[in-house]
């Protein structure tokens, strides 16, 4: 049965004081630097002169179950003053949660956000003014381990996560400032004052949390605790370079609810289904004996017994996404964990022994991103379809963009950035991606090497492949176009123009063609029945490695003319020229005008795709490598045959060459393969491949679901015609079949809009622009006789083949064809 809303967020928690939860100050995006203890960093008041305090880390990382408990770390002190401010800063590594005098220190969960926390770690700024009190005050903070301490396992992660270079016990920093009503001052911080115990969690974010009320200790947060018996705290070196206010809003629990359905597949087993895949936690409420042992499994799917599924690919399936909760008997109880988070619909429940009473309910927490963009239009499908796609997008956002909240739970580099339109599109995302750009390029190596997933624990040996890799230089230009912050060029060109050297002098050893490994189109159709989850493309993956490294030559030569450096952009451009002009003489067969590899795969829609995208294709051959990206469409009846480059790039071609009424047909399919397919399955969420033939495959994996891209830029047509929406084109397509669409986009300078409807024979665009924003129209006009009416304030310019072009400034503006 589903619980009250109103029970705390953690049974250690116990008292209603700690139901207060005190507010996050806004840091500033300024950074300085915590190279040690005593350094000074943003986000403490005048720096930090806090120690960091832990337990000693193992020389071996200790083995799944055998890792230290979650510590409970506590400093009692008092005051003799009116208390007029107080901040309280903290960088609590890997996960932390924080009281001061009973009351919870903000609402967030899972924080700080992952980094390379050899590098950089990640503070934020409280205002705890009125938790604290004359007299006695207490501090106390509990850690996780999250993504710096994972225990070992056999088999072993294939990240490396239990090796990773930042691989320590937890980590606490922390400073409480204090301003007291006669303007004098008091600092409280981290240092061999504190105290610290074993409390009753054990935790494994890649596993699950195991957490026994018997071990708890009522009231601990509180001032009158009794510490005495705890152990001093030790001060311990400095675990990261540099401490860095974070510059996103923190995870958060944003969403509630009970299972749809129940189950019991097998005696004593019960499996709750919530109606749709998810990221987060289940919440139970339960009483019953002193020892009862309640465990929770979680999966997107399900056995043919019913029982919930557990991959085995990264770890033993038997302790993947596993919870526990042991009672100590003293009434009803309510609990859920702090320091793991999972991918689920389903949760199985089992118990030790039976239980008096029992409820669950689902809590979904990710990253708090606000929401910037609407989509609509007079299809259910495609509402649907970008329905699902947010979901994802959401699941995904946990300090970082990953891949799934289910399987892999990596800052995949080629993910995020195919990703990255659809994201900024619906959410503000501008701050989760500076911040994780940061990560990426703290994870290069001292050759110009660049990682495919971003935090790198390094147990991936595969660098430098251009369509992932690479994604550093094509990332950072998406954030630039549609938040207009030139800082994130500037902040990571070093770092993109020493890996695309690096590159330049690799392929002159291979003959002006990169031939290292790369994942290619990955996913596309039919790798799904394969005998494993690796999704490779049939014709390999040169010709799109190759593709992606011109492209990303071309656009840092770009951003080199954007940030002063013109011999920069000289050299890149000149890489680029030679690349296409190899590209072309491997790869295009100029008498047929069709791109392919070497590898007997047949004619892939991506290869012909790339060439158009990117500028590839000769200028003489342009229309006929379009007829035959077209002719293969038509020839599949209307659908598309591409993996997850491929993908985002095919409507957005086809429309921007005339042929969107073809976009449309394939989004708007239900067939195997395509986005529809994936709904009549009763998808919830973006999938990983274009049907879902094994248990390992991922439901919530958004990299597939660009298609969402074009809904907001193409079928709406809101599109930045410069960087942060400086200027803004709106350029609909409007297909036949679709009565209406429409979508908005919270910009930096304001709200654009654009939605248009067919009826009785005329077309009706009504267009929104924000202050100070020039803005170019073009207005679709079918062929014969027509006529458009538009407001005085409308400048009409050019026709073009199919559209009228119109310059509007601020304001709203309606445009009536007929």
């Amino acid at each position: 049965m589903p619980l009250n809303r109103s029970a705390t967020r953690r049974q250690v928690v116990g008292s209603a004081a700690a139901a207060v939860v005190l507010g996050m100050v806004s840091p500033a995006r300024s950074a300085a630097l915590s190279g040690a203890p005593a350094a000074t960093a943003a986000g403490a008041e005048d720096g930090w002169t806090a120690q960091w305090i832990g337990r000693d880390t193992p020389s071996v990382a200790p083995e799944l179950g055998k890792q230290n408990p979650a510590p409970l770390l506590r400093r009692k002190f008092g005051l003799g003053k009116r208390v007029a401010q107080a901040k309280f800063s903290i960088v609590g590594l890997g996960y932390y949660e924080a009281w001061i005098n009973g009351h919870r220190v903000g609402d967030q969960v899972l924080d700080p956000p992952p980094s390379a926390y050899d590098k950089t770690a990640y503070s934020r700024t409280f205002d705890v003014t009125k938790a604290l009190r004359s007299g006695d005050n207490a501090i106390a903070v509990t850690l996780g381990r999250g993504y710096l301490s994972t225990p070992s396992t056999t088999p072993a992660t294939i990240f490396g996560l239990a090796k990773a270079p930042w691989t320590q016990e937890p980590r606490l920093l922390a400073q409480l400032d204090i301003v007291f009503g006669d303007g004098t001052r008091h600092r409280v911080v981290s240092d061999d004052q504190w105290k610290i115990t074993d409390g009753p969690t054990l935790d494994a974010l890649y596993f699950g949390e195991h957490y026994d009320a018997r071990r708890a200790r009522p009231g601990w947060t509180s001032t009158s605790h009794d510490d005495s018996a705890w152990e001093t705290a030790q001060v311990q070196p400095a675990p990261t370079q540099q401490v860095v206010p974070a510059d996103m809003p923190p995870v958060k629990v944003t969403d509630t609810f009970g299972p749809v359905g129940s189950t019991e597949p097998k005696t004593g087993t019960q499996v709750h289904d919530f109606g749709r895949t998810t990221a987060g936690w289940a919440r139970i409420k339960v009483s019953g004996t002193p020892g009862t042992t309640v465990t929770l499994i979680y999966g997107e799917q399900l056995n043919d017994d019913g029982t919930v599924f557990q991959s085995g690919l990264l770890g033993p399936a038997a302790v993947t996404h596993l919870d526990s909760y042991t009672l100590d008997g003293k009434g009803t109880q309510t609990w859920e964990p702090s320091f793991t988070r999972h991918g689920f619909r389903y949760v199985e429940v089992s118990t030790s022994t039976p239980l008096t009473s029992f409820g669950i309910e689902a809590r979904v927490a990710h990253t708090a991103v606000a929401s910037t963009g609407r989509f609509d239009s007079a299809n259910p499908l495609l509402n649907r379809i970008n329905a699902n796609q947010r979901a994802s997008l959401l699941d995904n956002m946990w300090g970082i963009p990953t891949d799934t909240p289910w399987r892999d739970r990596q800052g995949w580099t080629a993910d995020a950035y195919l990703y990255l339109d659809s994201a900024a599109l619906n959410f503000d995302v501008e701050g989760l991606y500076r911040q994780w750009l940061r990560t990426f390029r703290e994870s290069q190596r001292a050759d110009g090497s660049l990682p495919i997933i971003a935090p790198d624990p390094g147990g991936l040996p595969l660098f430098n492949d251009p369509s992932w890799s690479g994604t550093l230089i094509s990332s950072a230009w998406t954030h630039y176009q549609h938040y207009g912050d030139a800082g994130v060029l500037s902040d990571n060109y070093p770092a993109m123009a020493r890996w695309l050297d690096l590159m330049r002098t690799t392929i002159a050893g291979t003959d002006g063609l990169y031939t290292g490994f790369s994942f290619g189109d990955w996913s596309p159709p039919g790798a799904e029945t394969g005998t494993t989850v690796a999704l490779r493309p049939p014709e390999g993956s040169l010709l799109t490695a190759n593709a992606d490294l011109f492209h990303e030559a071309r656009l840092l030569a770009r951003i080199a003319k954007e940030l002063g450096h013109p011999d920069d952009a000289a050299r890149f451009d000149t890489m680029a020229d030679a690349l296409a002009e190899k590209f072309n003489d491997t790869f295009f067969d100029d008498a047929t005008g069709v791109y392919r590899t070497a590898v007997d795969a047949g004619y892939r829609q991506t290869s012909n795709l790339v060439a158009l995208a990117y500028g590839l294709a000769p200028e003489e051959h342009r229309d006929t490598v379009l007829a035959n990206l077209v002719q293969d469409i038509t020839d599949r009846d209307n659908h598309l045959n591409t993996g997850a480059i491929g993908t985002k790039l095919l409507l957005p071609v086809l429309t921007e060459n005339g042929r969107g009424d073809l976009a449309y047909k394939i989004a708007a399919q239900t067939s195997y393969p395509s986005w529809g397919h994936w709904v009549k399955q009763g998808a919830t969420t973006s999938w990983e491949t274009w049907s879902m033939t094994k248990k390992d495959l991922s439901m919530n994996h958004p990299f597939l679901g660009t298609v969402d891209d074009w809904f907001y830029q193409h079928l709406a047509g809101i599109q930045a015609a410069a960087p942060g929406y400086g200027k803004v084109l709106v350029a609909p397509v409007v297909p036949d079949g679709l009565r209406y669409a429409s979508a908005q986009v919270a910009t930096p300078r304001g709200e654009v809009s654009a939605g248009w409807r067919q009826e009785r024979g005329g077309l009706t665009l009504t267009v929104k622009v924000p202050a100070r924003t020039p803005a170019e129209v073009r207005v679709p006009v079918p062929d014969g006789a027509w006529s458009i009416t538009a407001d005085r304030r409308a400048t009409r310019g050019e026709r073009k083949d199919g559209y009228v072009v119109y310059r509007v400034h601020a304001g709203t503006h309606v445009f009536r064809v007929s």
